[in-house]
């Protein structure tokens, strides 16, 4: 296959497992007696084996999309064999009537779901690094961590295992999956970005989907070398024009620019430099005293094209409120969470709005999102266009790499906050989430549904799904009966379906063809 390596779906090798939690629920257990928080030699991330200096390879550009997309269709339709041998896990159960569906997902009992695409954003993790660190941000120690840098917890594996379950009852009540048994090969396929995170999250919602099926997610077998579908822009197949990705941005931002962002943002930067109590901090140095809003907020363009960031106090504080929050899904002690210092909802809603403009100005605004995001949404329009294919009709390529199988009819794609944001980007949707101050959470999902109706027409569905914060910190068990949250998205001009918000099949497709990066689409094809 070209010098292309299929990551084995099973193995058996020497693990390091990480220690135990105090308290174990028994998806926990399994978490940390499998892969999920075991570091398997030949599985370990770039950032625990490479030297601090040294990126992540690219490619030239035929192989890095040879490599991480061809890898799809060498893969098959169904992610398999776990390596690691527990006592059996609870079968799939009893679907529920169509109609306990209907109430959640607020479509017609009458119409039938053929297939859906569901781009999850990874679970609960411990920080990553930062620029800069973050004990330099407060002279109060940050609490620990019982991962390394930027690892999917065990908790996080329960909480994502949890959604997967909410995921599985919904596909069974609407006959999606079987009851009472394991979905058959060329039903269910997962693909995850190259983190142990994403890896790990995917694996998560696949047992939490079908309990007791061994279901597990593929992925890129070179952990070492960025995964195009995911971060085509970091990987060379799609580089930003520096001063267009510069120019994009002020364009959104004007009459202030990136100069007025501390202005424009003075209320959340103001409070989460209070948490951080940041006049006292490293930062400030021994003189003390300085405000975390008087730091200029930059925007740093890579000359090479290979990315865009934020520095100074917008960055800093969107750093910041994201480690909070991911404490408190994490379980954190009070007091542990935030050392103790955020009031209430309005405080955590106040404090996530640095986190949401950072996601909005790098990934939403539509250059950047098309940029970094065609390749994702190329195979979101893939996926839906063969599932509502006749079996064995020609299969169409809209980018150089997967030739996913017609007829699965569950997808799912295991990313980052910056995929979900890139994708609303592009298709120009919004969204503001019910008792979840932050827009693209831990789990957080756009969900792709494929529906006929009664008469055989086919409308397509978009909707973010996520846990709720009570949900996140209570870890509770998700069910149809107690259901993740949902709020259902409008997709601009394509809402023609009866319920004002589904968009029927052929100008959704229409619309993503029209989002696609032509630039980009030429150098993947």
């Amino acid at each position: 296959m070209g010098g292309i390596d299929v990551a084995p779906v099973a193995s058996v090798a020497p693990s390091l497992c990480l220690p135990r939690p105090a308290a174990m629920t028994p998806a926990m257990t399994r978490m940390m007696t499998c892969e999920p928080v075991c570091l398997i030699p030949d599985a370990v991330p770039p950032a625990a084996h490479m030297h601090p200096a040294q990126p992540r390879r690219r490619r030239s550009n035929g192989a890095r999309w040879q490599t991480s997309l061809a890898m799809l269709a060498a893969v098959g339709a169904l992610s398999v064999l776990s390596a690691c041998t527990t006592a059996p896990a609870p079968a799939p159960g009893p679907a529920k009537p169509p109609e306990s569906a209907a109430r959640v997902d607020g479509m017609p009992v009458d119409w039938t779901l053929v297939s859906t695409v569901i781009v999850s954003r990874h679970g609960v993790r411990s920080p990553t690094h930062a620029h800069p660190p973050l004990d330099k941000l407060s002279p109060d120690a940050w609490p620990g961590w019982p991962v390394p840098a930027g690892y999917l917890t065990a908790r996080g594996g329960s909480l994502a295992e949890r959604m997967g379950r909410y995921y599985g009852d919904w596909l069974r009540a609407r006959r999606v999956l079987p009851d009472n048994a394991c979905p058959a090969p060329g039903t269910v396929y997962g693909w995850a970005d190259i983190d142990q995170r994403t890896r790990e999250t995917g694996n998560a919602l696949l047992q939490g989907m079908a309990p007791g099926c061994d279901m597990r997610t593929s992925h890129q077998s070179d952990l070492a070398t960025y995964d195009a579908v995911f971060q085509p822009v970091e990987a060379g197949d799609c580089p930003l024009d520096p001063g267009a990705a510069r120019g994009a941005i002020e364009a959104r931002l004007a009459p202030g620019g990136v100069a007025g962002l501390n202005k424009r943002y003075a209320a959340t930067i103001a409070r989460v430099g209070e948490v951080l109590d940041y006049g006292r901090s490293p930062a400030c140095g021994a003189s003390g005293g300085c405000k975390l809003e008087d730091v200029p907020t930059r925007l740093r363009v890579e000359g090479d094209g290979s990315g865009v960031a934020l520095r100074g106090a917008l960055g800093s504080a969107a750093k910041a409120s994201e480690v909070f929050l991911l404490q408190y899904a994490e379980g954190l002690p009070e007091n542990d969470v935030a050392w103790g210092r955020i009031r209430d909802e309005k405080d955590w809603a106040r404090l996530l709005e640095a986190h949401n403009a950072q996601r909005d100005l790098l990934n939403r605004t539509p250059y950047l999102a098309a940029a970094n995001g065609t390749p994702l949404l190329a195979i979101v329009l893939d996926a839906l266009t063969r599932a509502e294919m006749p079996t064995g009709a020609p299969s169409p390529a809209p980018v150089r790499g997967p030739v996913l199988p017609v007829g699965n009819r569950v997808y799912v794609l295991t990313g980052h906050d910056t995929n979900v944001a890139n994708l609303a980007g592009m298709l120009k949707l919004d969204w503001q989430l019910p008792d979840q101050p932050d827009n693209t959470p831990p789990d957080g999902a756009l969900v792709f549904s494929l529906w006929h109706d009664a008469a055989g027409g086919a409308f397509v569905r978009v909707e973010f799904v996520y846990q709720s914060m009570h949900q996140l910190r209570h870890l509770t068990a998700l069910s149809l009966d107690e259901p993740a949250k949902r709020v259902a998205l409008t997709v601009p001009e394509c809402n023609a379906g009866p319920d004002g918000k589904s968009c029927r099949w052929q100008d959704f497709s229409q619309r993503v063809k029209a989002a696609l990066s032509p630039t980009c689409l030429d150098g993947v094809r």
